[in-house]
């Protein structure tokens, strides 16, 4: 906030602007803004010069005109919940139950409530960092709601009130910038990682409440991944999604920024959920946790572009309504199996038998005789029989094999059909 103008300075406005001198000219010779002299011109032509001279700066941070209850209401809300932003603090208060229509109608602006709590808490001014572009390129925009999903984990989080830490996967809607799910789950010491068959759950939950996406987009985390990275096979959870019709996409290595949206929501969801507490168990944590994403989606107004400062339902109603509807219980009749197939047929493996002929694909092993011991093949997969095809490398083909741990059963119910 700039200094205060002097008494001096602010009669100077007065006696040369009633001598004829326009408001433009006094501002530039004082160095202040022009609607700045206007104001002291005003003042002194409505109440005098000596009205000018003993004019205190209103003190910063009292909320004037506004009740005890909204003043309270905010106090409280701040001190139950310190992790919140302002912002979404204030929208809170504005649907605070405990206030009457017309208490919510002097709530004060977010400048105020900014100032006020400044002043309150006898916090340092909030610094603004640098807004910058990122540089890295999306892989693929979207162009409707639930045309593009992005997932992450926010991993191995400490939360007051429970003594053992817990993963959140979250998942964004990227076109309406909606909150699709954010699934809780808590570790154990033998299990502090989430496996592919707990992404599976977590993706049920999200395509019963929303329908299935086009794209799911997520990073190379081996719970999405598999061993992919050492093995090129696809792991189970990128074919079942392809069974499912979706396109499962990987960021590039290192370009987080690819998946901006979820991860900056990750923050978003450490400040109003995993900072809040204590909880008494992971059930209350997780009904915040609904509540939260509810408010976000129906009532928070979002910065994203395609929101214009309103609610994403608001703005994209047509989100709630599932462009293709999933059921759990009909999962077997969504699943087409012709379409891991096809997706398995776009590869070709380079694998080395062993010392006994032996050869290992998707976690399953496989004997050509140990006449082709330490041989390396060409595996290709054949959707026609469902074999795999082991050829050297001019060509000649080997054998046929049939692929094993690769139905219908085993893809959708990777936790009761593990890989050995």
């Amino acid at each position: 906030m700039p200094p205060a103008l002097a008494p001096e300075q602010r009669l100077e406005i007065v006696d040369r602007h009633r001598k004829g001198e326009t408001l433009t000219v006094i501002a530039r010779d004082l160095g202040i803004h022009y609607e700045t002299a206007r104001k002291w011109a005003r003042a002194g032509r409505r109440q005098g010069r000596q009205a000018l001279v003993h004019r205190p700066r209103k003190p910063i941070g009292q909320l004037k005109g506004v009740p005890p209850e909204v003043i309270a209401c905010l106090l409280q809300l701040r001190k139950d919940h310190p992790s919140w932003g302002i912002p979404y603090l204030r929208v809170q208060l504005l649907h605070d139950e405990r206030l009457t229509e017309q208490q919510r109608a002097k709530v004060p602006s977010l400048s105020s409530v900014y100032r006020f709590l400044r002043s309150y808490e006898d916090r340092a001014p909030k610094v603004t960092l640098k807004n910058t572009v990122p540089s890295t390129p999306l892989v693929r925009q979207a162009s409707h709601p639930h045309h593009l999903w992005q997932m992450d984990l926010k991993e191995k989080c400490h939360v007051q009130g429970l003594d053992y830490q817990i993963t959140v996967a979250n998942v964004r809607d990227i076109y309406s910038s909606v909150t699709v799910g954010a699934v809780v789950f808590a570790l154990s010491r033998r299990n502090a990682t989430l496996s592919t068959a707990d992404m599976q759950d977590a993706c049920r939950e999200c395509f019963t409440a929303w329908g299935l996406p086009d794209i799911l987009r997520t990073d190379k985390g081996t719970c999405f991944t598999g061993n992919f990275a050492q093995t090129s096979f696809p792991s189970a959870f990128s074919l079942w999604l392809a069974g499912l019709g979706i396109k499962h996409e990987t960021i590039a290595k290192g370009k987080v920024t690819q998946n901006g949206c979820v991860e900056r929501f990750n923050r978003t969801y450490s400040n109003l959920v995993l900072r809040d507490g204590p909880f008494d168990d992971i059930e209350q944590m997780r009904e915040l946790s609904q509540c939260t994403i509810d408010f976000l989606n129906r009532c928070y107004p979002s910065r994203a572009g395609r929101c214009h400062g309103q609610a994403p339902l608001v703005v994209h109603p047509e989100a709630q309504q599932p462009r293709r509807p999933y059921d759990p219980e009909r999962e077997h009749e969504l699943f087409d199996l012709q379409k891991v197939d096809r997706y398995l047929a776009e590869f070709t493996w380079q694998r080395r038998a062993d010392m006994v002929g032996k050869v290992s694909l998707a976690d399953q092993d496989y004997y050509l005789t140990r006449a082709n011991k330490g041989q390396v093949f060409d595996v290709t997969f054949d959707p026609a029989d469902r074999n795999f095809c082991f050829k050297r490398p001019d060509g000649e083909m080997v054998r046929r094999i049939t692929a094993a741990s690769l139905d219908a059963e085993d893809l959708t119910d990777i936790r009761g059909h593990p890989r050995r």
